[in-house]
């Protein structure tokens, strides 16, 4: 849970892994153990699909070009599951939809209580 435990500390990681959990088990109809083990995993990988949500900003990793991004830096503003789309704002405030996995290009740097907007 690294990345996002050192952006919002131990408890507001603890309620978005136990929220997310809640989603899977209701989802893909696992129990609770199963459910709450995946969410883990999934947070501690990183993976976008389990950590983008509004408010959070996702800064360029250092080795990624910038010329093989969308901007240097991203705000969330709303996240869509079908597709895993996301609504983002650059560092210039230019807002454009995006596939959730642009945010692989990046890593969470800041999660607020509100967004760039």
């Amino acid at each position: 849970m690294t990345a996002l435990l050192r952006v919002v500390g131990p408890d507001r990681a603890t309620a978005h892994v136990i929220q997310l959990a809640q989603q899977i088990r209701k989802l893909d109809r696992l129990g609770p153990e199963v459910a709450l083990r995946l969410a883990r995993e999934r947070v501690e990988a990183g993976d976008p699909l389990a950590l983008a949500a509004p408010g959070q900003i996702w800064t360029l990793r250092e080795d990624v070009d910038e010329d093989d991004a969308p901007a240097c830096a991203l705000g969330i503003l709303a996240r869509t599951a079908q597709p895993p789309a996301l609504l983002a704002q650059d560092e210039h405030g230019t807002v454009e939809a995006l596939p959730l996995d642009v945010l692989a290009l990046f890593h969470l740097t800041d999660w607020t209580e509100e967004s760039w907007a």
